[in-house]
Parts: structure tokens; sequence; C-alpha cells
């Protein structure tokens, strides 16, 4: 099957893949498509393996540093392994299929190919690729992926593995014997997790052939493969404000020329080594490596740089900053493409995030571009050169091409709706989808080029799943939907709907069922108006696809079913000239006419088979199936030139119908609706009119007029009653409006109430999801009882909920006998046990005395069973997790439980330990402590419970004082405010776990409505207790009950006749009931106060209660609080108890598991120091057969040499000199031309003209040119005449034998120098494992000191009963009863301590005592001052007091300057040497003059110059000017002229005319109507004149007219 096709091009490369392809070439790859760019001539060439001659597919490639070579394997399962020349794109070998799969390949420098396999051995093998014959193979068992293999540069190469799981570096060395080769492990380094970022490009060999790695970090470290350690060699130093990125982030490292370059996001740091260590030379700034992939290095010394999406930049430096040049660009991601019709070029429309590309399809370079911000969509018109793009802020732009070059944004319309997912265009109607799979619809006009929003479409599909839509003739859209709007994308479809409009404005929807599901549908547009339009769909899951038509009757029409060659599903489907379908396959074109099938679409062709599933967007076959066009899900889009489809063409096969003659779809339903078209909505007005505004004022009118009224009402109500309360009752129940308004207020709280309710829900979730999260691994949580008005208070213990038993009782416990009894048995067995053993106790008590003798007396039998019962006493032993007493804290805190345990050791012991303690102390003790809390908070709320009781009874006795006081007739007092106690929020767990609304932020918090609740109030007093009894207590007077303290509180009557009669008027009656009347006033009084002592002491004896109740309930909070101290004491000791025993344990496991990997490592170091000497022997046995070989070797060059000499030059007796000239001969070459063994083999072979079954070696220039220089020597043109042709033969013949001979020295040399030199580097890694084997051994030995002393210095807790515990510093301790037990590092730390503290005390006196002697100092220099001054002062006094002239005082003011110049003077020769330095200056200054003068001359004979330059070319233009000047025609500028002078002329007699016209003619058209009136008058029967008669009056003749 020949499905070859030629790549063009491709808009983007994969990432990370460069390679060097020889010393010249870059490559490139895209699938199974890779780009050679060849850097000096820029020339690009494409390779595409897709057939079995070329490769099926690529897998992993890779290309050769040194020869123009490339290789790569297939991607099916035994791939082969090409190896391709370049530029030829031939295959030089064939590497036959071994292994399953290939996960990498690497060349070595010379002939060697180096791959790893995949799954599940991952084998490493190593193939000679010159003759196609694997060397060797090694299983590693080391999961590889794609660059976790390196290789070095040596003539035998270092393989270096990656294991990413482990994260450690695996080298390996290529071991040869004889024919048999083998791959030895020499080293295994962990690298650790700071490499996990950079593992892709982490690694390299450097030019001195050792390992380098670089970290997340940026620092270079040297792999020490003998030691299994890394060296670092160099960190990168970061400015300050680049701190930032000295985070962990991913890095590589790349070998350039002599060093290393080491490049993250923002830094490159080129490294060279200098003086022994590595220094940065040149640096790239971080604004240009933001996009760089990967850096790669070639043999002549360049670095290029791969860019975001495949891009080539080459590295400039300059100086110590280096730059970022692009060489080799490339495209952008593709969104879609879409081929433009009626444009003659070949060309297609891509679609980028920001612009619109027109791209030639033959060469892929860009005609023109057209911005458009945030585009995502684009569709093109059918027969015109015009493209709509959609864009994610709701944009559709118009875009008009008028050539390929030239495009232009021709109309933009704003939709305000959501991003453009989607269009569909034909003619003047234009369908896109928005985010939210709504559809519009947008009507086009072209002349000139305007869209307008015409419908939206989106609320007929509201309740299903909209898959795709089809816009076709008519104008028709074709919605392809599913019923179920839940189904994700992409979906399927099982319905069609049909829309069309037109002009009456009315919306025709049809819907038809599909016979199956489908994936992808395409149309045929119709070359006609209004003829059949063909719909191809694909089945949903299949290989098929269905044909429809839709008739002019709106019938579909099921034509066939046909079935593809497809591997797969199909996934796509185009449709152009042919049928286009695609699947993770391949691409098929169906051909719609063929000569060998009669119906369209039955035969086919493969276009393109992925071996690699590929994710297709898009695919068009175009301009006559010349060019194919395929776009990725990944926005890569490849556009590759087919060959002929006239071949290797297929059948498909023809699927039966369910009718043979006629299949209809089925029609289920059809419904029309009006709509308004946006524009028309958007053009529509409200418009009112007088009648409406009319009512409207009349309504306001209304209102304002009852508004005025019911203010009015209102403020004579409130003048009248003086009330401001009840208003709205009263003037506003009796209206309907406000009935109306109030039962709109009714539903109104409805919604409210509903949205409360709501709101509760969700509080109440909130609640019980908080109750659960608490509630989820506790019983109970920690909440407080507080004592009343004092701080003390204390917390109950939290209850961890129990696990499961069955879970529990996994854990091995070693008490199994307690477990059970305690975990399984119940408290009557545990009884009946106890029993059991107090009745043997007793029996045994019993039969005790029976033993004595008679004569024994009872103190001796009391005593006797006193020792009896310490005996049993002392022989009983407590259990640690039996608790047999009443309380857990008393076993707990038992003496013979303050020990720890010396047997627990093991780890499974401690845990047991651990869970038991929980589970039968921990849990118990909490539960114990969690009653006596219970009883405290119950004996809290009753304390207030009765300290309100009392409160209450309080203020009674207050009311009743005050009552008394005022019938007294004595002063009343303010009743003081009572303490009110009250539990706290931390005391009540509800308050704990509830949770408020302010709490809950997602709570809608709505406040209720105010409501009128007064009428509700009224009903319900009638209903209240307190009502009825109140009232029966009015109406009866007291009957029910007579209370005397009720009673004194009533004032006795006054008889009347004392408020009618004066004292002297009463009779003896009245008299009589006077005194009576005194005596019960004055018996009332003395109750009064009796009463009121009464209620004194009651008050008294009421708050001594109080306080006693509060005092209690104090004293039992306060006994809990200091018991809830020792608990948690107890606690926490055992748990410091178990957590030293985990410590001390984890120190002790810690430290043996150091000791054991200290055995390991010197077991395995043991095991390498034996593989390196079997190594180093076999080394050394190597290079001793080599230097048998150079020996050899010599002596076959001698034995030519001595032939040459001895019997050739006898034979040519007369050309001894020129033979022996012409025998030492050799081409002039660069001296580093033989560079290595495989080159100078290759030569040796090529010299000795033997036939070789090998494939030829590609071979260097320089090599090539010196085999051709030496056949041109060997030519027969070169025999000296002397010489015969047998004898130039043979000297030929000895001579290549030479030459031979010679190269083979170089290569054997080659060889020995490489012994040697790993023979050393053998010597020097086994130094160092012996070295690393004494310091593995050295640390074991110091770890099981270690250990030894851990396990001698045990931590020991030592618990304080009472007080604290001090020793003396002085003296000496007899007795441990005083004394403080104490750890040997604690003791040193202290010593310490100490010493430094007397240390610091030393340095403070030392100090103190310079100090003294520097403040001594001062005083002395102080006083010598002070003398100074003192003598100062007497001298400047004399001095002051003396007369002396000017020139003295001069003298005496510049004393050292004239001191020193007369010195100066007075020495010999001293006046000599000053005028001479005086000359000197004078003559240097004169010089300088001079030159100064010699510049002025030059540049005023350069300014001469310039102006006889200048002179030159003024004179130069004069010429010029007069040469002009007799070119001149004068005749025709006068003609020109008076031309000119006689239009301006008749331009002004025009226009004076015309002013003499705008003049006269209002006098003209005067005198006309006066004529025309005297007519009229003259001749009446006559009509007006005809229109011609009177031509019109111009215009500008009436506009300057004057009104």
């Amino acid at each position: 099957m020949n499905i070859s096709s030629t790549i063009s091009w491709c808009n983007v490369w994969d990432k990370g893949s460069i390679i060097n392809v020889g010393p010249d070439v870059l490559g490139l790859r895209n699938g199974n498509v890779i780009k050679f760019v060849h850097m000096q001539t820029k020339a690009v060439s494409y390779f595409k393996a897709e057939t079995v001659a070329t490769g099926l597919h690529i897998s992993v490639f890779a290309g050769h540093n040194r020869f123009p070579l490339f290789a790569f394997a297939e991607v099916v399962l035994r791939p082969h392994i090409y190896i391709y020349k370049y530029p030829e794109m031939v295959k030089f070998n064939t590497i036959l299929p071994h292994l399953i799969s290939y996960n990498d390949i690497r060349f070595s420098e010379n002939d060697l190919l180096v791959a790893v396999g995949g799954y599940p051995d991952y084998p490493i093998c190593v193939f000679n690729f010159r003759t196609g014959t694997l060397m060797l193979e090694h299983v590693t068992n080391v999961p590889t992926f794609a660059r976790g293999l390196c290789v070095s540069n040596s003539n035998v190469p270092t393989i270096v593995q990656f294991h990413k799981q482990e994260m450690s570096i695996l080298c390996y060395e290529i071991c040869s014997i004889e024919k048999e080769s083998k791959l030895h492990q020499i080293s295994y380094v962990d690298v650790g997790k700071d490499y996990l970022k950079s593992w892709e490009n982490f690694m390299c060999f450097g030019d001195d052939n050792n390992l380098y790695v670089v970290n997340d970090y940026g620092e270079l470290f040297q792999v020490d493969i003998a030691c299994f350690l890394l060296k670092s060699q160099w960190k990168p130093v970061y400015l300050r404000e680049d701190l930032e990125h000295s985070a962990a982030r991913p890095h590589a490292l790349t070998l350039h020329r002599m060093g290393l370059l080491i490049s993250n996001s923002t830094h490159a740091f080129y490294l060279k080594k200098k003086a022994g260590g590595y220094s940065a030379e040149w640096l790239i700034d971080q604004q240009q490596l933001q996009d760089v992939n990967r850096f790669v290095s070639n043999q002549n010394g360049e670095i290029y740089a791969e860019q975001r999406l495949g891009s080539i930049a080459q590295v400039t430096v300059e100086g110590n900053a280096a730059s970022l040049l692009d060489v080799v660009p490339t495209g952008r991601p593709v969104i879609t493409f879409r081929v433009i019709t009626g444009i003659k070029e070949e060309c297609v429309a891509v679609l980028h995030s920001d612009r619109v590309a027109m791209m030639d399809l033959a060469k892929g370079t860009t005609l023109c571009e057209v911005p458009v911000a945030n585009a995502c969509a684009m569709h093109s018109h059918r027969s015109m050169a015009i493209a709509i793009v959609g864009t994610e802020d709701g944009r559709l732009c118009m875009i008009h091409f008028e050539k390929a070059s030239v495009g232009n944004v021709t109309f933009e319309l704003e939709t305000n709706t959501l991003a453009v997912i989607a269009l569909d265009f034909h003619d003047n109607w234009l369908v896109f989808q928005d985010q939210v799979r709504g559809l519009h619809i947008v009507q086009l006009e072209y002349r000139p080029h305007k869209m307008t929003l015409y419908l939206n479409v989106s609320e007929h599909l509201k309740q299903v799943f909209v898959h795709s839509f089809l816009l076709v003739e008519g104008p028709r859209l074709i919605v392809a939907i599913h019923r179920d709007a839940s189904i994700k994308l992409p979906g399927c479809a099982t319905e069609l709907w049909i829309f069309n409009w037109g002009k009456d404005k009315r919306l025709h929807r049809r819907e038809y069922t599909l016979p199956n599901q489908y994936v992808s549908f395409c149309v045929q547009p119709p070359m006609g108006r209004w003829t059949q339009i063909e719909i191809i769909a694909v089945a949903f899951n299949s290989p098929n696809f269905d044909q429809f038509v839709l008739n002019e009757r709106q019938e579909i029409q099921w034509l066939s079913s046909v079935q593809t060659p497809h591997f797969g599903y199909i996934l796509g489907i185009m449709m152009t000239k042919h049928l286009l379908t695609w699947s993770v396959g391949g691409i098929v074109v169906h051909f719609r006419q063929h000569k060998r099938a009669r119906k369209p679409f039955m035969v086919c062709r493969f276009l393109n088979l992925a071996f690699v599933p590929e994710n297709l967007l898009r695919a068009r076959e175009c301009f006559n199936s010349k060019y194919l066009i395929i776009l990725l899900s990944t926005q890569n889009l490849r556009v590759m030139r087919l060959p002929s489809l006239s071949d290797f063409v297929r059948e498909n096969v023809e699927r039966q119908l369910p009718n043979e003659d006629y299949n209809l779809l089925e029609q289920i339903n059809y419904k029309v609706s009006p709509f308004v078209p946006i524009t028309v909505k958007k053009e529509a007005k409200e418009e009112y009119t007088k009648a409406d505004l009319f009512k409207r004022d009349k309504v306001f009118s209304m209102i304002g007029e009852f508004a005025a009224k019911v203010t009015a009402l209102i403020d004579y109500d409130i003048s009248v009653t003086g009330k401001t309360n009840g208003i709205f009752k009263k003037f506003c129940f009796n209206y309907k409006w406000l009935d109306s308004l109030t039962a709109e207020a009714h539903k109104l709280c409805t919604l409210e109430r509903a949205s409360l309710e709501r709101a509760i829900e969700d509080q109440s979730r909130i609640r019980d999801w908080i109750m659960r999260q608490v509630t989820r691994e506790a019983v109970s949580i920690n909440y407080k009882v507080r004592s009343i008005f004092a701080d003390a208070n204390f917390e109950s213990f939290s209850m961890r909920r129990k696990p499961d038993m069955v879970e529990f009782d996994k854990y091995r416990f070693y008490d199994l006998e307690d477990h059970i009894r305690m975990s399984m048995g119940s408290m009557e067995d545990m009884e009946e046990f106890i029993q059991q053993q107090q009745q043997q106790q007793q029996q045994q008590q019993r039969k005790s005395p029976a033993i004595k003798g008679p004569h024994a007396d009872e103190t001796e039998l009391e005593g006797e069973e006193e020792e009896e019962a310490e005996e049993h006493k002392g022989l009983q032993e407590l259990k640690p997790f039996v608790v047999e007493g009443p309380s857990v804290y008393e076993h707990m805190m038992a003496p013979v439980f303050q020990l720890q345990d010396k047997n627990l050791v093991t780890s499974n012991q401690l845990y047991n330990e651990t869970c038991k303690f929980r589970y039968y102390l921990n849990d118990p003790l909490k539960q114990e402590f969690n009653k006596l809390f219970h009883e405290a908070q119950q004996l809290k709320q009753d304390t207030i419970d009765s300290v309100l009781g009392t409160n209450k009874v309080l203020y009674k006795i207050y009311d009743n004082m005050n009552i008394m006081l005022r019938l007294l007739h004595m002063d009343q007092f303010e009743p003081p405010d009572l303490t009110v106690p009250a539990l706290a929020k931390d005391e009540v767990i509800k308050r704990i776990m509830e949770v408020d609304d302010s709490e809950i932020k997602a709570i809608n918090r709505r406040r209720r409505k105010t409501i009128d609740t007064g009428g509700k109030k009224g009903r319900l007093l009638l209903w209240s207790v307190e009502f009825w009894a109140r009232a029966l207590i009015v109406m009866m007077d007291g009957v029910l009950e007579k209370l005397w303290e009720e009673e004194i509180k009533k004032d006795i009557p006054i008889p009347e006749f004392m408020l009618k009669k004066q004292p002297h008027e009463y009779s003896l009656e009245d008299q009589k009931i006077f005194r009576a009347y005194e005596e019960a006033v004055r018996q009332l009084e003395a109750d009064r106060r009796k009463y009121l002592r009464i209620l004194t002491e009651n008050e008294a004896k009421t708050q001594d209660l109080k306080g006693k109740h509060i005092l209690k309930l104090n004293q039992r909070v306060a006994e809990l609080m200091i018991l809830k101290l020792k608990y948690d004491f107890a606690l926490k000791q055992s748990r410091v108890r178990l957590l030293t025993l985990e410590t001390i344990n984890f120190t002790r496991v810690h430290i043996r598991k150091r000791i054991g990997m200290f055995r390991k490592d010197f077991e395995k170091l043991n095991e390498y120091i034996s593989r390196y000497g079997a190594l180093l022997e076999f080394w050394e046995r190597g290079l001793a057969d080599a230097k048998t070989r150079l020996e050899a070797q010599q002596t076959r060059d001698r034995a030519i040499e001595r032939y040459f000499r001895s019997t050739f030059l006898n034979t040519v007796p007369h050309a001894q000199h020129e033979m022996t000239k012409l025998f030492k001969k050799r081409p002039k070459l660069p001296g580093k031309v033989f560079n290595s063994v495989l080159i100078c083999m290759e030569t040796s072979h090529k010299l000795s003209g033997k036939q070789s079954q090998r494939n030829a070696f590609p071979l260097p220039k320089e090599i090539q040119e010196f085999l051709a220089y030496v056949a041109e020597i060997e030519a027969p043109k070169n025999c000296p005449p002397q010489v015969d042709a047998k004898s130039w033969e043979s000297f030929i013949k000895l001579r290549r034998q030479k030459m031979e001979s010679e190269v083979r020295l170089k290569a054997v040399g080659y060889q020995l120098a490489d012994g040697q030199g790993y023979l050393a580097s053998i010597a020097k890694d086994l130094t160092a494992l012996k070295d690393s084997k004494n310091v593995t051994q050295k640390s074991s030995e110091e770890s099981v000191q270690k250990y030894l002393e851990v396990m001698r210095n045990m931590n020991l807790q030592l618990t304080l009963t009472l007080g604290q515990v001090e020793v003396s510093v002085m003296g000496n301790a007899e007795a441990l009863t005083n004394t403080v037990l104490m750890h040997v590092d604690d003791i040193n730390e202290v010593n310490r301590l100490i010493q430094d503290a007397g240390n610091k005390k030393i340095k403070a006196m030392q100090r103190v005592a310079v100090f003294r002697r520097q403040v001594i100092f001062k005083e002395w220099e102080h006083k010598l001052y002070k003398a100074n001054i003192a003598y100062l002062k007497y001298m400047l006094d004399a001095i002051e007091k003396c007369k002396v002239s000017m020139e003295f005082l001069n003298i005496l003011r510049n004393w050292e300057k004239v001191k020193a110049e007369r010195q100066k003077y007075m020495a010999a020769g001293a006046i000599e040497r000053v005028v001479e330095q005086k000359i000197a200056a004078f003559k240097k200054h004169i010089e300088r003059i001079n030159l100064k003068i010699d510049i002025v001359k030059a540049n005023t004979l350069e300014i001469k110059r310039k102006s006889h330059a200048i002179n030159f070319q003024i004179e130069r233009i004069k010429v010029d000017v007069t040469f002009q000047n007799t070119l001149r025609d004068t005749m025709m500028e006068e003609k020109r002229d008076r031309e000119q002078r006689e239009r301006m002329s008749q331009i002004k007699t025009h226009r004076q005319l015309m002013d003499n016209v705008r003049r006269h003619y209002a006098h003209v058209l005067e005198l006309q109507t006066i004529l025309e009136l005297l007519r009229l008058r003259t001749y009446p029967t006559l009509g007006p004149p005809l229109p011609q008669c009177h031509p019109p009056v111009p215009e500008h003749i009436l506009s300057s007219v004057p009104p």
C-alpha cells in the first residue's frame, strides 16, 4: 500500500527534539517528520517515515555529533532501527529487530549505537551501526525514559543510565574479551530529590571525560564514580534583586567547547575550568530565556537554542555577556483554517489567537496578516474571498481579501454575547454559537459590507443538547440535537431539527428522528437554488457513514449506508469534491465518481496511516487533491503534497437499508412560531397618547389629595388627644386599597418566611456538618465547670471514639490473660474470681493455728497471723493493666508502677504498651473523672437554681421593706443589685457545638419584618394564668386567702366623723371609736415595725444561705480542680515515660539501621574493590597486548622501509633520488585530522585497497581530500621517465603499504594512550574506593561506640511527690534523700556553662583593668596638654611684646617654607639644579605651545582643503546652472506666460459681467413684471407663457440677490 506523501511544511515542532546531525546540521521532529536545517546555508529539507521502505513512524531518534548520520526506531513492536545519511536521505544501514520496543537511543563518538529497551527488562543494547551487529545486551530492570541515557565522548564510551523512581545514576563500562563483550556496572550514585525537576537534561560528560550533574538550585557537581558521591564544583551567585530566582526549578546542563553551560528559565552561565576550579565566563540575561527549551552545541564550537514552538536561535557572545539571535523562525499555534475561494494563488487562511494569516501552501510563507484580537472561530464564504472571525469577547469581524497579499476588516459587529465558539456561513446568512451553546442568526449585506443581528434561536433549544449545526440553502438551519440535555461533550445526536424563516416573520421548526446515533455531519452545497441538499452523517462508534437527502418538500430521505475500511471508529468528516473521513488510525478519501463503481463514495483510498494515535480536529484535501491539510488538537498544522490517487484504491461495502426502494425519516413534530427580528425590536419605541398622560396626571392628583386629607386628620387627632401611638390603626384600617396592599404584604411575608425557612435549613445542615466533624473522632469534647464569682475552673476530659475490637485485636498483646479477662470477660466472672481468692486465704488462716503446739499463746498466734498476712501481701503482685482497686488513679500512682520497664525493647512491644495504656488506664481514668465532673456540673446547676430562688426571695424582702418604710413615713432605700450567676459559654456543650448565624457566612441572614402583634397580645392576655388570678383576687377582695403581711400593708380607714367634726365636737360614742381607732393605728404601726425587723433578719439569713451555697460549690470546684491537676499529672507522667522509652528505642533503631547501612556499604565497597582489581588486571593485559601489537606494527613498518631501501631502489638505479622523495612525500594536512582510532583504521582500509564486506563509513572531508591527493600522486603522469610501468606499480603498492603502516601505528598509539589513561583512571578510582572503605569502617566503629553509649546512658524519669528538691552545692551528701538524679550529659552541660561563665568573668575583669589603665593614661595626657597650653600662652605673651618688621613677620609666618628653601639652596649644586628644572619646565611649556600651534595649522589646512572642495562644487553648480539656462526654451516660457495673462483677464471680465447681472437682476425682473401686467391688460385672453420661454434662473444668481 503506497500512501507516501511529501511534507510541505509544519507550523510548530515538538518540544526538546533538537539534535545535531553532523557538525553543520540541526534536526527537529514533528510526529513522523524530521526537519533538517543546514546552519551555514539555511537550507531546509524534510524526511518523513510512513512506509515500510522508509520506516513505520518514529518512536525515538538521535543524530551523530561528528558525521552526517541520524537514526530512528519504529513505533511498531519489534522495530527496526534505521540509520540514514544526510543530505542524500538514503539508508546507511539497518539494525534488524531485536527488542520489543526502544525507549531511547544514542550515538557514541565513533561507530557504536547504544539503545535502551522497554518494559519489563529495560535492557541496554550496544550495536555497531557500521556492520549492523549486536555487540552486547545487558538486562538492567531500571525503568528508563527518553533522555535517561548518556554516553561519554571517549573511544570506549561510558554508559550512564538514570533511574528516576529511585533518583540514582548507574554507570557502566564495556569490557571486551576476544570476540565477546559485556557491560560492567562500575558505580551506583544516589542523587536525591534535589534533582527531581531537572531530570530531563541534568547530566552530561565534560571535555575531561568526567560526568557532571546540576541540581534544581543550579549547583554543579562532579560525579565521583569510584567514591559514589557528588563533588561540588560551582554555585550560582545571584544579585539582591534576583534572590527570588534561587528557589528550586528546572536546570539544564550542556557541554560546549571546553566548558559547560548551565541554563534555566531566567539565566544561562557558561563555565570554564581555570586554576582547578570552574568560573563563569559569560552570562545570558533573564529576558531572553523564557521560551528556551534546550541548548545544543556542535563540533564547530557553535551553540544553538531551541525556543518555543521549534524556532532556533544562535548564541552570540560579546565580552562577558551573550545574547540569542533568531536564525530559524517558526510558525504560531493554529486554531482553525479555511481555504478561501475566489483567489488565484494556492493558499490557505489560518486563524491564530490574535490574527488571521494567509499562507502559501507550497512554501509555508505568510502572504498577509490581518490583526483580530482574541480570535477563536472562523468560517469562509463558499464563492467569495470573505471570511468571518468570531472572538472571545463576542465580536464578529468580516475580512475581505482583495488578493492573497491584501486583506482588510470591512465590518465589525458587537453581538453582546459570550465567546463565539462555532460559525457557519452561507450566502447572506450567518449562524454562530456562543459559549453557553446558544444559536444566533445574523443577516449579511455585501454592498456595502454590513452585519445585523436578526434572531436568537436559543430559547427553542433550552431543554436539549445541541451537538452541531449546519446552515444550508433556503435559508435553513439544520441542528443535530439529543433529547438528554445532561450529555457531556462531544456527545452524539439522535434527531435533526430544521429551522427555516422568511419574510412572513414566522419560524418553522421540523423535527426528524435519525435511524442511528451520529457524531459528525457535513453537507454538499447545491449548485443551484432550491435543489436537493446532500447530508453525510457518521454513525456513533462505528466505521460507517450514512447518506441523506433533504428535498424541496422538506423531506429527508435515507439514501445509503456505507462501511469504510477504517481500522477504528470514524471521528470526523469533511466534503469538498470528494469525501474525507478520519479516525485514530488514518485518513481515507472516498471518491464521488470512479470508474470501478456506479454509486458515489464506494471506492476509497488511504491518504495517511497513523501508527501513533493522533487527535485530528480538521482535515481537508484541496486544489484537486494536490494538497492535504491536517490540523491536530495540539494546534499543529501539517501541509502535505499528495501523490496520484489513482492507484491502491479500496472498495467500501454498502450496507442494507430497512426498505429497498424508499426510506424517509419520520417527522415527529412541526411547530410554527412568530418572531420579531432583533432590528425591529431595537427600532420600536413606546409612545403614549394624551389620554394616557391625562390618566397618569389624574392618578397623581388623587394620591396628593388623599395624602393631604390623611395628614390633616392625623394632625388634628394628635392636637386633640396628644397621643402619637395607634394612629396607623385608626386612620388606615378601613381603606380597601390598604387591604389589597396588606394582601400583597402577606404574599411578601410568605416569600420571606420561605426564604427564612430555607436559611434555617441551611443553618441546620451546617450545624449538623460541624457536629459530625467534631464527633467523627470523639465521643465527648472538653468543656468546663467554673466557680461562681471566683476564678477557679476545671475542664472535663475529651473522650476519643473507641476503636472496634475486631480491628483493635489485630495488634498482638503479650499479656493475653489480662487482655482476655479485661476485654472479653464479664464483671461477674471477676467477682467470682476475687471471692475464690478470698475463700482460699480464709481457709489457709483457719488451718494455720492447728499446726501450732498446745503451749502457744495468743500473742504468738496473732504475730504469726500478721506475718502470714504480710507474706501474702508481699507475694501478691500487681499487674500494670489490671485495676483491682476502686480508683484507677491510685492504681497508676502505685510505687511499683513508677519504674520504667527494662523489658520493653522492641517497637512492637512499645506500640502494644501504648495501646494497652490508652485502653485500660487512660480512658477509664478519664471516665472516672468525668463522672465527678458531671456531678459537679449538676451541683452547679442546683446551686444556680437555689441562688436564683434566693434572689427572688431577697427582691420580695426588699419590696416589703420599702413598703413598710413608706407606711412608717421613713426614708426608702434603693434595692441593691443582686449578683446573678449564669453559665459561661464554655460551660454549656450546646453553646459550644451550636453555631449562630453570624458564624455561618453562607447563610442569607434576613431580619423579620415588623409585624403588628397588638391584637395577638390582647388575645393571649385572656388566656394567661396570671390574668385570671389577679382578676379573681380583685373581684373577691382577698377572700381566697388572708395573709398577715398583706393585712398590715392596709391602712385603717379613718372614721367619717373625724373628717366632719372637730375634736371638741366628738360625742362619747365618737370618742370611744376615736380611742379604738388610735389603738388600732398604734398596733398597726407596732406590727409594721416588727415586720420590718423580721424582714431585716430574713435578709441576713438569706444572704448567708446564698453565700453558703456558693461557697460549697466553689470548694467542690477547687477540690476537683486540684484533682484534675493530679489526674493530668498522672497521665502526663505515664505519657512522658512511654515517650522516653520510644525516644530511646528510636535512637537505638536509628543507630542500628545506620550500622546496617555502613555494613552494606562496606560489603559493597569490598565487592567493587574486587571488581576494580579484576578490571585493572584486564586492562593491564589489554595494555600489554596493545604494546605487543605496537611493536609488531613497528617491526613491519621498519621491514617495509628496509625493503624499499635495500631491494626496490636497486631496481631503479637511475631514479633513486626521485623515488626516495616520492616515497617520503605526504599530503599536507591539519594536525588533528587523524584524531581517533576509527578514522585511522578506516583510512588504513581505504589505503590498503582491499574489498570489504562492510558498509562504507562516512569519513570527514579532510580524509577524502587526503585519499584523493594520494590517488592523484599515484597517477601515471607523476611517474619519472626513467621508471617503467611495472616498477611504478610496485612502488605505488609499497608506498601504500608504508602509509597504511603509518596510519595503523597512529591507531595503535591512540589505543595505547587511551588504555594508559583509562588504566590510570582505574588505579585512581581503586585508591579512592580504598579510602572510602577506610572512612566507612571508621564511621561504622563510631556508630557502634555511640550505640554502646546510648545503651549505657539511658534517660531515667524521676517523680517528685511533694515540693521541690534542692541540693546543696557545697559539701557532700551522705544519703540520697536530698538529691536529684541527673544525666551525665546534663552535668557536662552545666560544667560547660560554668566554664563559659568563668571565662566571661575573666575577660570582663581584663577589660576593666585595661580600661582603668586607659583612664590613667588619658589623665596624664590631659595634664601634659594643660602644661603645654600654659607654656604656649606664656610664649605668646612674650612674642606679642616684641616689635618686628613686616618682612621678618612674613618669614616667621612662613618659617617652615623658608627653612626648607634655605636648606635646599644651601646644598652643593642646588641652585644649578633649580635653574635646570626651571629651564626644563619652560622647554616643556614651549613644546606644548608648539604642539598646539601645529594642531591649529593642521586644522587651518583642513579647512582650506574643505573650502577648496566647496569652491569646486560651487563652480560645478554654476556650470550646471549655465547649462540648464542654455537648454531653456524662452519662447515656450513666454507663450505660457502670455496664455496665463490672457486667461486671468478673461476670468476678471467674466467676474465683472456676473457682478453686473446680479446688480441689475432685480430691476430687470421688476420691468418684466410690469411688462407682463401690461400684456395681460392688453391681451387678457392669452395664457401665460410656456416654461421653455422663460428658462429657470440659476441657483447661484438667486443666492446672490439680497433679500
